[in-house]
Formats: C-alpha cells, structure tokens, sequence
C-alpha cells in the first residue's frame, strides 16, 4: 500500500468512527435525560432565597468598608446597625429583621429581597475593592449606596416580582 492509499483508509476510518460516535450518543438519548437535565435546571432558578442571609452578608461588606471611612475609622457591628436603624438595632441580625419587617420590602418576595441585598453587597464589595472607602465620610458613602443601586434593584425586581416597579 502506498502513502495515498493509507490516507484514504484512514480518512474512510476516521468518518466510519465518527458516524459511530455520533450514533451511540443519538441512539442513548432519550425524553428522561432530557426531562432530568430540565429538573435540574429548574432546581437551580427555583433555589429557596435567604433574604436574611443576605442582608447580613451586605452589611458585614459595608462594615468591612465604613470601619476604614474617615469618620467611623474602627467601628464594628454594633455601631454600624446602629448606624443604618437610626439607632435600635445592635447587630446585623437585629437590623435585618427590621429591615424585613418593613412594608417595602416584606411585600416584596424572597428572591427579590435577596437580590436587593446582593446588589448592596456588590456595591460595598466594589468600592472597597477600589479603595474608596478611607478617603470619603459615611454619609456619601453611604448615599451613594442606594444611587448607585437603584438599577440593581430595578433589575431584580423584574427579574423576580410579578408587581408592577416601584
């Protein structure tokens, strides 16, 4: 057999394995390993949220910054839920209940909340990233937080929530 013989050959192989590859794949596919990749899919968009969880998350990011801002320079948990609850909570936990017990956002449901929660997560993780959080004060930090949001919160109440944007 010469050169161009072999080359025949194994491309006349190669196509004949391939086809054989592609058969075995087609010939396993059935509606239950479609119907399991979609319960699985489905288990994904439907997790259960912890909107609690993540508020706390949220608020630990906006400790970890507003403890390096120029007028809270050292403050923990207790000065910083104080701080966002006007003074009556002492903790994350505390200030998180509270939060979720207000009208806005208890109407809303658990995926968005969480969302909203991420969204201010995401904000306080960006601008500590970016070392802004030694140089301004709380209070623009802090107000820039729910500016800078907002299209966040947009966002996740379409996504999640059925109501009309509010």
């Amino acid at each position: 057999m010469n050169v161009r013989s072999l080359g025949k050959v194994s491309t006349h192989w190669f196509g004949l394995f391939s086809a054989l590859v592609i058969f075995s794949y087609c010939s396993q596919y059935s509606p239950e390993a479609s119907n399991e990749s979609t319960l699985v899919l489905q288990s994904l968009l439907n997790y259960s949220a912890n909107p609690s969880a993540a508020c706390k998350s949220s608020m630990q990011e906006a400790e970890d910054c507003l403890k390096t801002s120029s007028d809270l320079s050292g403050s923990g948990e207790a000065e910083i839920s104080g701080l966002f609850s006007g003074g009556t909570a002492k903790s994350y936990e505390s200030y998180c209940g509270q939060l979720l017990a207000q009208q806005q956002i208890s109407s809303l449901d658990s995926k968005t909340q969480e969302c909203i929660f991420s969204c201010n997560e995401a904000y306080w993780s960006r601008v500590g990233s970016e070392n802004d959080c030694s140089g301004e004060g709380s209070e623009i930090l802090i107000s820039n937080s729910g500016i800078e949001t907002l299209g966040c919160v947009r966002n996740c109440k379409e996504l999640y929530s059925s109501e009309p944007e509010f």
